[in-house]
């Protein structure tokens, strides 16, 4: 069953409920007036019938006026007058005009048959004259009944009539107010079919008004990160390739003369041990050990951009110290200053690699766009508990190289995955260029900062 049909059946319950409980008191209602007035009657009746009877004695034809007296009630809504024989049969009675649309039975027997029949004697002496015995009143409610069930019928018509109407309108009202509900369903299958384009439009109560703007609000928010996902995956493609682009440039610079050395070395060795000058050959197999050793270093500086193994070997510290060498080795104009947490014990990996992908992105947007003459590492911790990464540099350009980028964009989704943000922009006072990461790490602790040069 519909939220709709519940709440106009639950209306139409208390509207019925409401209807029954009028109707019940304004039966007892009715019933107490009609027997009220009945009794009225009654003892109206008794009294006339009494008072006649006091002066029938003195009457010349006392048979005549008591079928007068009797006639006296014709037509009376409440009393009925009958005269009854000594032997107890029924002589004579008054007219009572019967309803022309009588109420059921169990209405009547609801509202009660008023007082009971009273029987008046007449004096002995006209009884033997004029042949009646007795004077029997009867109370008579036919009429009072029938217009009270006609009232009833007709009040519960008005009210059923009032209450359907109303149960009509409460039924569109409510209608009205559930169709933006269908229509933020509808957008919601859409959502969940991954189109974030629709929206809803905010009308309708208050309340509907705070669902429709937190779903616009959300399909905006999902939309706007759906695009900085393809962004993200577009801008990786692109790394990946200039990364293996990188890598096959320093193959082929690096590797590939050193290769072709060694191939010459061999074929040196070749030609002098075939011409017998052995003592020369101590001089080429070394010089081929020095190529060999030369790829190699270049293969583990290949293999170390790709993946920092001492993150997991030789730990953080090592691995951003590693990273600082690296550069300081091609740089060597550049100072770094580096301070770096001693304990990182209590580091999880995941973290770890976070802050070293953090250092390494800014520290090579710095040395390639920013021509700085110093760049300062620090991984602190603050006063509330968390920690802070800060890469800064001196340099005079390129800040809006690498604010362009999406390279420490990606960064800073690393970051927040964890619950930390990352800022950067241009140093206090203009020059330069900064970086810092906040990572909320209030449960570790942290020995005494290590500082170096290098």
């Amino acid at each position: 069953m519909s939220l709709r049909t519940r709440v106009v059946a639950l209306i139409a319950l208390v509207l019925l409920i409401s209807m029954l409980m009028g109707t019940l008191v304004a039966g007892l209602q009715t019933r107490k007036d009609l027997s009220a007035e009945l009794t009225a009657g009654m003892d109206g009746a008794r009294q006339t019938v009494a008072s006649t009877l006091e002066d029938l004695p003195n009457s010349d034809h006392p048979a005549r006026d008591l079928r007068q007296l009797t006639a006296t009630f014709n037509g009376n809504r409440h009393v009925r007058a009958a005269l009854k024989s000594p032997g107890g049969e029924l002589v004579w009675q008054s007219e009572t005009k019967a309803p022309s649309r009588p109420a059921p039975a169990w209405f009547r027997d609801l509202l009660g048959h008023g007082p009971q029949p009273v029987a008046i004697p007449v004096p002995a002496r006209v009884a033997a004259v004029a042949g009646f015995k007795e004077i029997v009143l009867t109370s008579t409610a036919d009429i009072d009944v029938a217009a009270a069930w006609r009232e009833l019928v007709g009040v519960v018509a008005v009210l059923g009539g009032g209450a359907a109407l109303g149960l009509v309108l409460v039924y569109l009202v409510i209608a009205a107010a559930f169709r933006p509900l269908r229509a933020l369903s509808a957008q919601f299958g859409r959502v969940g079919a991954g189109d974030y384009s629709g929206r809803v439009a905010e009308v309708g109560p208050s309340e509907l008004l705070t669902l429709q703007r937190g779903f616009n609000r959300m399909a905006s928010e999902l939309a706007v990160t759906t695009e900085r996902n393809r962004l993200l995956g577009d801008q990786l493609l692109t790394i990946q390739e200039e990364e293996r682009a990188d890598i096959a440039r320093d193959l082929h610079d690096d590797i590939g003369p050193h290769l072709f050395a060694v191939n010459m070395d061999a074929e040196m060795i070749l030609q002098l041990g075939e011409a017998g000058r052995h003592e020369a050959i101590p001089d080429q197999v070394r010089s081929i050990q020095g190529a060999v050793r030369h790829m190699q270093r270049q293969v583990r500086e290949v293999l170390s951009r790709l993946r920092p193994t001492q993150i997991t070997e030789l730990g953080l510290n090592a691995a951003i110290t590693d990273l600082v060498r690296f550069w300081s080795a091609r740089r060597p104009e550049i100072a770094f200053d580096v301070r770096l947490a001693a304990n990182e014990a209590r580091l999880p990996d995941p973290t770890k690699d976070i802050i070293y992908r953090v250092v390494q992105e800014a520290v090579s947007n710095a040395v390639r766009h920013g021509s700085p003459g110093a760049i300062r590492i620090a991984l602190e911790r603050d006063g509330v508990g968390d920690l802070c990464l800060s890469i800064t540099d001196d340099g005079t350009g390129g800040g809006e190289t690498i604010s362009a980028g999406l390279g420490l964009i990606g960064m800073r989704e690393r970051v927040v995955s964890i619950g930390g943000s990352l800022d950067f922009g241009p140093f206090a006072g203009g020059h330069g260029w900064t970086t810092q990461a906040r990572l909320p790490l209030a449960a570790v602790r942290f020995a005494r900062p290590l500082e170096s040069t290098l």
